[in-house]
């Protein structure tokens, strides 16, 4: 699978393999999260469809809806969003300030299930959402028109947490005792609903809003893990996962995103952590996926591979994101020389 992008947000141009592990680095603004986001509204319009290609109206309208609330005014002239799937079977969106067009060619007939985190705050918002449906049930009922502004990727990301799907995942045992053991406990549903953290030392159940942020991250792997969610038609794009985590636990997180790719999990990661991108290409090989692993560098504009090759791509994510040091050594430089000449 291939994303393609041209003017979308930050972005002019971008190629990007969704086959197993795909890296997206570089500094902050350079576009890394409006790949997630292009991927995220193609996927989410067509979920609903048996055929995912279907470009009925009420599809076309879907892509629109998704377009304004993922990018809201952001994208101007001419656009492009197209998705490959295999030869010859693809859906491109054109744009020119709203939907212009809607291309789709293809045999395609699977749905794969897009989950974007973009924070671990969203279990912070557990009472918000509880009342945000309530009160949108009460609307449907009524039938008031009302327009409620509400992080939708976190919203969309907490009904993944507090449902679940009745399908097999052979592999989410492990992962989940290799969860529980870094955070040292778990995190459960409460008889009121609301989830809780469970101590495995004490025993004791925690308030989320006490409980530490990394924590939070990882668990939100371990609830999606729970509920099925995490399974070879799902589709995890994670925005920094890096943010809130030491580098030691930069490492676990990087080991288990590469593990759920082992296991057929799609994983796009969006990150300007040299701990975060090192431990991702190194658990790669480890596992032996890096058939399936692709390292891009966000930069002017471009999310591109250097000459297709992860090893050169690397080399100049590391040098980009190394360029705080050489602050540090003039610096140093400019000690020196204040001490030798007094």
């Amino acid at each position: 699978m291939e994303l393609q992008l041209k003017n979308i947000g930050m972005i002019k141009e971008a190629n990007v393999k969704i086959d197993g592990l795909t890296v997206i680095a570089g500094e902050n603004d350079t576009g890394k999260s409006t790949v997630g986001k292009a991927l995220y509204l193609q996927l989410k319009a067509f979920s609903y469809k048996k055929t995912l290609f279907d470009c009925e109206n009420s599809v076309i309208s879907s892509i629109s809806n998704y377009m304004q609330i993922l990018f809201k005014n952001s994208i101007k002239g001419d656009a492009k969003i197209q998705l490959n799937t295999k030869k010859n079977s693809y859906v491109s969106i054109f744009i020119d300030g709203d939907i212009r067009e809607v291309k789709c060619k293809s045999d395609f007939k699977e749905t794969y299930t897009p989950i974007f985190i973009e924070s671990p705050l969203v279990w912070n918002l557990q009472e918000f959402f509880r009342s945000l449906s309530d009160i949108e049930s009460h609307l449907k009922i009524t039938g008031e028109n009302i327009d409620i502004p509400y992080p939708f990727l976190m919203k969309d990301l907490y009904f993944k947490l507090v449902t679940s799907l009745d399908v097999k995942v052979g592999f989410k045992e492990g992962l989940l005792k290799k969860i529980k053991d870094i955070i040292n406990g778990e995190f459960k549903k409460a008889s009121s609903g609301i989830y809780i953290y469970t101590k495995k030392n004490d025993k004791k159940n925690y308030d989320l809003i006490n409980t530490a942020t990394g924590i939070k991250s990882f668990a939100i792997l371990q609830v999606l893990l729970h509920n099925n969610r995490l399974n070879k038609d799902t589709i995890l794009i994670f925005d920094e996962p890096e943010v809130h985590l030491h580098p030691k636990w930069q490492l676990e997180m990087a080991k288990i995103l590469v593990e759920l790719a082992a296991n057929g999990v799609r994983i796009v990661v969006n990150s300007h952590s040299p701990y975060m991108i090192e431990a991702l290409k190194r658990y790669a090989e480890v596992e032996n996926v890096e058939d399936k692993t692709n390292f891009y560098l966000a930069e002017d504009g471009f999310i591109k591979q250097i000459e297709d090759s992860n090893s050169l791509t690397l080399e100049k994510i590391f040098s980009k994101l190394s360029e705080p040091f050489e602050v540090f050594e003039e610096m140093d430089s400019e000690s020196l020389e204040k001490l030798i000449n007094g």
